[in-house]
């Protein structure tokens, strides 16, 4: 028999091991971090709070914006009948504005209620930049809001859309293929569509995304994958303990092919909108090229989710595309080509009304841009702190049972009834935020939407396999931006005859 080695023998060696010692700190250290971090400071322990427990799980587990604000956040808010909520995210407390009246009474006071500029280090702030419309105050602010609206308000590129169209139809059916019956990933599609679209008409570059693989959106994709990691979204001071310097040096040298594409267009300008911009002598290089970021993301993320969310639910619900088709053609005809006019919302009110829904259900942009106190302030019936993070949670808003009476149902009649209660629904209607700091690409991205919508209704019929991921429902996929992007969105189109 061999001598057994003495139990505190064993203990000893088992905690003076370097390994298990460096694992025993360092998860000690971290959930130190994360309970000092997730510590309602004591100056907001007045106000309603979503518990912690079930938000870190949620954000560990990489569970979708879309997801969490309906599971935790929504129903906290409506047991309680609070208009907002704090909520724990990015590190930090922040509250979370769901009643339209609080959000207005915000956004009207942008003195008290500056955006905020993040301290965090997270890289997707460090990617747009601060140079920009998205993030920017006062007197810069309005210089920024200047001349991007004005650059947006010179035409609506509809013969472009137009163009984009046909092409995508290729795509979708190709010429050489006698089949009349395809099945595509319509998410990827759109994707390329709206790159095309915001690239010819916007930044004046051809990616010719819809005929070929651009390198330039796979590096974007890529990198907003690596930024999406859920650790560092969590902990963001992880991106300075723990830098991820492979992530930074390609987010950077993406950035540099946005000045590289910004140069371009000076020694080769265009009827495009940076071409206007560039004749602006107050806008700096940062400040351009910032914008041209954003405009990038806005223009491309977004338009696409929400025409891929728009040809989904046309997917599911047969009735209201025929009826989408029916005035499509009645309005355009067969094959002559939309125009300004035979797109506008006038002329257009039931596919307008499907566009809306559509924004609404699955809103591409969750939130805006976070704000904050600059002194105590009282929202409503709430006692706000000076230095409080605020954000407007519109997709949170677009989903409450007192304001839409049945918000998970796809029904664009909603916005063309004329009830006591539809201009309550029209305000509480935010996609693209509302006052003079609305989107200022709010009409471009609509006329895409309905240009490459009544182009594909008189083209095709069109419906969800049966092997779906989406048919118990639309997913998103996750994004840092928290942008609500449906993903692996397969559709089966069928040429009418």
């Amino acid at each position: 028999m061999f001598a057994q080695e003495p139990l505190t023998s064993r203990l000893y060696h088992l905690v003076m091991d370097p390994a298990t010692l460096w694992w025993t700190f360092s998860s000690l250290a971290a959930t130190l971090m994360i309970f000092r971090l997730s510590t309602v400071p004591s100056h907001l322990r007045h106000l309603p709070r979503v518990p912690i427990f079930p938000l870190l799980i949620s954000y560990l587990s990489g569970e979708v914006e879309d997801v969490r604000i309906k599971r935790l956040i929504l129903p906290y808010a409506n047991e309680r009948g609070e208009g907002l909520v704090l909520v724990w995210a990015l590190g930090r407390w922040m509250v979370h504005i769901i009643d339209h009246k609080l959000a207005i009474e915000m956004l009207d006071s942008p003195l008290l209620y500056p955006k905020e500029l993040p301290s965090d280090g997270l890289l997707l702030w460090r990617f747009i930049g601060s140079s920009n419309i998205l993030m920017t105050n006062g007197d810069r602010w309005k210089k920024h809001s200047r001349v991007i609206r004005d650059a947006f308000n010179l035409s609506i590129p509809v013969d472009q859309f137009t163009h984009l169209s046909k092409n995508l139809f290729d795509v979708i059916n190709p010429p050489s293929d006698k089949n009349d019956t395809h099945t595509v990933d319509f998410a990827d599609l759109a994707q390329r569509f709206a790159l095309d679209a915001v690239g010819s008409s916007v930044l004046g570059h051809d990616f010719d995304a819809i005929h070929t693989e651009s390198l330039f959106v796979k590096e974007y994709n890529g990198i907003m994958r690596d930024i999406a990691n859920p650790f560092y979204l969590l902990m963001p001071f992880l991106e300075k303990v723990l830098p991820r310097r492979k992530v930074i040096k390609r987010m950077d040298d993406l950035v540099d092919k946005f000045q590289m594409l910004l140069q371009a267009k000076r020694t080769d300008p265009g009827d495009d909108m940076m071409t206007f911009m560039l004749k602006e002598p107050t806008m700096s290089e940062d400040e351009l090229r910032d914008n041209m970021v954003v405009l990038f993301i806005a223009g491309h993320d977004t338009s696409a989710g929400g025409l891929s969310t728009l040809i989904y639910f046309f997917a599911i619900h047969p009735e209201i595309q025929a009826a989408a088709r029916e005035e499509t053609l009645h309005i355009l005809g067969p094959t002559s080509d939309p125009s300004v006019d035979t797109l506008s919302a006038a002329s257009l009110p039931y596919l307008n009304a499907c566009i809306r829904e559509a924004l609404r259900i699955n809103t591409p942009i969750s939130y805006i841009v976070p704000r904050i106190t600059a002194e105590d302030a009282t929202l409503g019936k709430y006692y706000i702190p000076s230095n409080t993070s605020l954000i407007y949670n519109i997709y949170a808003l677009h989903h409450r049972n007192d304001v839409w009476g049945d918000p998970n149902v796809f029904r664009p009649s909603r916005f063309l009834e004329k009830t006591q209660g539809s201009s309550s629904l029209k305000d509480s209607w935010v996609a693209f935020a509302s006052g003079p700091r609305q989107c200022p690409a709010r009409n471009f991205a609509l006329y895409e939407q309905r240009a490459l919508t009544v182009m594909l209704l008189r083209e095709y019929e069109w419906t969800l396999p049966a092997d779906s991921i989406h048919q118990d429902g639309l997913k998103n996929a996750f994004s840092p931006f928290a942008l609500t992007l449906p993903h692996d969105l397969h559709i089966t189109f069928t040429k009418r005859k």
